[in-house]
């Protein structure tokens, strides 16, 4: 999954979800908070139940906090047949979900924006730490 998708939240809370990214999701996914941004991160079945398995794999103890902010904001949604999908309510809150959205590929995985903090985060990026870690890779 990747490229920026445009999409605008209906007033039941339902969005079209790009087809280019249901393709490569297949019929249903996950959908959760993020760490860190107030964003939804979008998960195929495969990488949902891999990140699942490895937090399951460390104790509890470490883990007990993580699973309650991700599990507990998770949903399995399912396009319909319009490839709408229903973002729940306290997702389209935690994100600051308006009317107009962005879904940004982020290669096996994807992030759904409200387009207003979409903009404000890429103007907030600072431009020369993104360039120190690009020529690190050697990008």
């Amino acid at each position: 999954m990747r490229g920026e998708f445009k999409s605008t939240l209906d007033a039941k809370g339902r969005m079209n979800f790009p087809i280019k990214l249901r393709e490569e999701l297949g019929g249903s996914f996950f959908i959760s908070k993020t760490i860190g941004e107030h964003c939804i991160k979008v998960y195929s079945k495969e990488d949902w139940n891999a990140l699942v398995e490895s937090i399951h794999q460390m104790p509890q103890v470490k883990t007990a906090e993580i699973q309650r902010y991700l599990f507990g904001s998770a949903y399995e949604v399912e396009p319909d047949k319009q490839g709408r999908v229903l973002i729940p309510q306290p997702l389209r809150e935690y994100a600051g979900l308006q009317t107009d959205i962005v879904i940004v590929g982020l290669e096996g995985r994807a992030e759904i924006w409200d387009k207003a903090r979409w903009e404000e985060f890429n103007k907030s990026l600072n431009k020369d730490d993104l360039m120190a870690v690009a020529m690190e890779m050697g990008i």
